[in-house]
C-alpha cells in the first residue's frame, strides 16, 4: 500500500472513530434524559386532584376509596375513614418516581416481569386507576420489583412499554389495610381513673390521685391481698393508647345478641370522659364506644355507630379481673 493509500485508511479509520464516539454519546445523553425524566412527567400539575383510586390484585375482590371533601373513605365499608399515611405514601412515590431504564416493549415478555394482562397470578400486573377532577383517568400496571435495586417494573395502561423506576409502590390490596384503624390514643399520663364492671356483678376500679403518681391503686384490694407486682394494674389502662382494631362494621349490622360482658368508665385528670362496652359474638370480641367528653379526635378516633373486632390478646389485657392481678397462690 502506497503512502497515500496509508494516510488515506488513517483518516478512514479516524471518521469512523469519531462517528462511534459520538453516537455513544448521543445514546448516552438519550439515556441521561430518561434516568432523570419523571414517570408521569404528565400527571405532576394535578396529582393533587386525586378523586378516587381503584386496586385489583389479581384473585382478589377490587378496592375503592374516595374523596370526601377533606377526607378520604371506603365506600364499601360504608364510607369509614381511610388511614391517611398509606394514600399519602403513595402519592408522594408517584410524584418522585423517575424512570431508570426503558425495558421491553414487547408484550410476549410482560408475563415474566409480573406486568401481563391475563394469565396466571404471579404473571398479571397489579392495576391501579386513578380518577382525577377535570382530567383523564390514568391506569397504571405495577410488576416486578428490580432484580438489581429498590426500583420496580412498570407500564402505563394500553401501553407495552416497560420502565424501571426508582420507586418501590407500596399499595395496599385489602380494604381491612386502607381503614384507618385507630380507635384510641390516650396518652398514659392523662388517665386518672378506670372503673371496669362485669356483667357477673364484678367490678375493678384503678384510680390515681394526680399524674405524678405512676402506679395505678385498685381499689377492691383488700388488706390480706396483694399485687402480683407494684404497676400490676397499669397494663389495663395502657390497652387504649394505640388501640387499633382488627376489623370494623357498623353496629347495625353486628346485630348483637346478649348483653355486653364488660362495661368501661375511663376519665382523665382533666376531667374528661370515655365509656364502652364489650360484647362477645360467637368466638369474636367487640368493641363498642359510648358517650366520651374532653378527648380530641386524635386521642378517641372511633366511632359510636361502629363495632370494632379486638385481637384475643387485646381482650385479655383489658378484660381483667382482680383475681388475674393478684399474686399467684402457690
Amino acid at each position: 500500500m502506497g503512502r497515500k493509500g496509508l494516510i488515506a485508511l488513517i483518516i478512514i479509520v479516524l471518521l469512523c472513530v469519531l462517528g462511534y464516539l459520538a453516537v455513544q454519546r448521543s445514546q448516552q445523553q438519550s439515556t441521561a434524559q430518561v434516568e432523570s425524566a419523571p414517570w408521569l412527567a404528565a400527571e405532576q400539575g394535578y396529582l393533587n386532584t386525586l378523586q378516587a383510586l381503584e386496586i385489583e390484585q389479581p384473585g382478589q375482590p377490587s378496592v375503592r376509596i374516595e374523596r370526601r371533601g377533606d377526607t378520604w373513605v371506603v365506600p364499601a365499608k360504608a364510607d369509614y375513614p381511610a388511614a391517611p399515611q398509606a394514600l399519602a405514601e403513595l402519592l408522594r412515590a408517584l410524584r418522585e418516581a423517575r424512570t431508570q431504564e426503558a425495558k421491553t416493549a414487547n408484550p410476549q415478555w410482560h408475563a415474566r416481569l409480573g406486568l401481563a394482562e391475563e394469565g396466571g397470578a404471579d404473571e398479571q400486573a397489579l392495576r391501579l386507576k386513578l380518577h382525577f377532577d377535570g382530567y383523564p383517568d390514568l391506569g397504571l400496571r405495577l410488576g416486578n420489583p428490580s432484580q438489581q435495586g429498590s426500583g420496580q417494573l412498570v407500564r402505563r395502561a394500553g401501553e407495552d412499554q416497560v420502565w424501571l423506576i426508582d420507586q418501590q409502590l407500596q399499595v395496599p390490596t385489602r380494604e381491612l389495610d386502607w381503614l384507618d384503624r385507630r380507635i384510641t390514643d390516650i396518652p398514659f399520663t392523662r388517665i386518672a381513673s378506670l372503673v371496669l364492671r362485669y356483667a357477673d356483678g364484678e367490678k375493678l376500679t384503678l384510680t390515681r390521685a394526680d399524674a405524678q403518681q405512676y402506679n395505678f391503686a385498685v381499689a377492691e384490694l383488700r388488706k390480706e391481698q396483694k399485687l402480683s407486682f407494684e404497676g400490676a394494674a397499669n397494663g389495663v389502662a395502657l390497652v387504649f393508647s394505640n388501640l387499633q382494631f382488627a376489623d370494623a362494621a357498623p353496629l347495625a349490622q353486628i346485630g348483637f345478641k346478649q348483653a355486653p360482658m364488660l362495661q368501661f368508665s375511663l376519665s382523665g385528670f382533666a376531667e374528661e370522659k370515655l365509656e364502652g362496652a364489650l360484647y362477645k359474638q360467637g368466638e369474636q370480641y367487640w368493641l363498642v364506644l359510648g358517650e366520651r367528653e374532653g378527648f380530641n379526635a386524635a386521642e378517641v378516633s372511633a366511632r359510636s355507630d361502629w363495632a370494632y373486632r379486638l385481637e384475643p390478646d387485646q381482650v385479655q389485657r383489658l378484660a381483667k379481673k382482680l383475681r388475674d392481678l393478684l399474686v399467684k397462690s402457690p
